[in-house]
């Protein structure tokens, strides 16, 4: 006889990741020089980030909706930011 059937793991790395990379690139985003190598590429992964996590719960396969979406707006409040501090800085 079979046993009881068990559900997979929720896959919700994609949103964790997504709120890490927000969090990382909104603490960086109002340091000149270093927003523009580090806040800018965390802000897009976050966001890219979150659309994965964003597909995966639609999907039913991530739980994590509030980290996902915490995680794409950092990242695009971090990717704002770093472009004010960039033409602020910048602008001649």
């Amino acid at each position: 006889m079979p046993g009881p059937e068990t559900l997979p793991p929720p896959r919700n790395g994609a949103g964790l990741t997504a709120l890490v990379l927000g969090i990382i690139a909104c603490a960086v985003s109002f340091i000149p020089v270093v927003s523009e190598f580090v806040a800018a590429p965390a802000g897009i992964g976050a966001v890219v980030a979150a659309f994965v996590g964003w597909d995966r719960i639609e999907n039913g396969v991530a739980t994590n909706r509030a980290d996902t979406i915490a995680g794409g707006i950092l990242g695009a409040v971090a990717l704002a930011v770093t472009a004010l501090v960039y033409l602020a800085t910048h602008s001649g």
